[in-house]
């Protein structure tokens, strides 16, 4: 599960990317990949790892509540055969 989001404010020359996604590694770890940056861009990365797939979503859910409160929207996904 990936989840975008973008702020953009235009009179603030702000146009931003946060990118979060839950990950697990080949050693049964589970984690959140984070991706931000200014759109257009590759951004910085960062690995999370946690012992187990709940604490992972509790951290997942924390950063998206963080996220919003600054201005940053959800982008959602475009469904196949809907044009844009």
């Amino acid at each position: 599960m990936q989840i975008d989001m973008r702020r953009v404010d235009s009179a603030l020359n702000i146009n931003r990317f946060y990118s979060l996604e839950l990950t697990k590694d080949l050693f049964g770890q589970h984690g959140v990949h984070r991706q931000w940056g200014r759109s257009g861009t590759w951004g910085r990365h960062r690995n999370d790892w946690y012992a187990t797939k709940t604490e992972a979503e509790f951290a997942l859910s924390d950063l998206i509540k963080q996220r919003l409160a600054r201005g940053y929207l959800i982008k959602l996904p475009v469904s196949k055969g809907q044009g844009v």
